[in-house]
């Protein structure tokens, strides 16, 4: 329900962190939503050929670290969620990177859009939340305009989950690039 949603936001320490960066990714994490957002791109390139500026919808958008990508790439962003912890968020992150988009609390089964109102839908890690997720598939296909692109997928909840595995390699990351910024300062 909405509540829990909105209580999960307001519990997380991370809330704020956005997996979005400018630079080269830091860790694990920013590295899958670069690499999410490279292969968007590649395919979006191929696949949709305008001079104007591309309309795209994030549903389920949490802070919005994907987004980002979106806006520093020269789109039109909307993004929605049905928690206005994650929207308020979302908006903040938005504003400290001076980045643009329009915020929506909404509900993924009944987007309050007009038919064929954005060229790229996605959707990460909502399905998954869903017991019948075919309403709010539906749903953003409604949305797409001819020859739109809908991504969407799920992110999978395994009660034994690897990365607990591999926080060491963070640690390695951020360790050598502290070392990297100590040995840069020096010369």
């Amino acid at each position: 329900d909405v509540s829990s949603f909105d209580n999960n936001w307001n519990k997380r320490p991370e809330s704020y962190y956005n997996h979005w960066i400018k630079t080269e990714p830091e860790n694990q994490i920013q590295l899958a939503f670069r690499m999410h957002w490279l292969l968007f791109k590649e395919i979006i390139d191929k696949e949709i050929n305008s001079n104007e500026k591309l309309k795209v919808l994030e549903v389920g958008c949490g802070r919005g670290s994907l987004s980002s990508y979106f806006y520093e790439n020269g789109f039109d962003c909307s993004l929605l969620d049905i928690s206005e912890k994650a929207i308020k968020i979302a908006k903040d992150i938005f504003k400290k990177n001076q980045h643009k988009g329009e915020f929506y609390v909404g509900d993924a089964e009944n987007l309050e859009f007009k038919d064929s109102s954005f060229d790229v839908i996605f959707s990460i890690g909502l399905l998954e939340h869903f017991t019948n997720p075919e309403k709010t598939i539906n749903e953003q296909f409604r949305l797409l305009k001819k020859g739109g692109i809908w991504f969407g997928y799920i992110v999978p909840e395994f009660k034994d989950n690897v990365q607990k595995d591999f926080d060491w390699i963070n640690n390695i990351l951020k360790g050598y690039k502290k070392n990297e910024i100590a040995f840069q300062k020096k010369e």
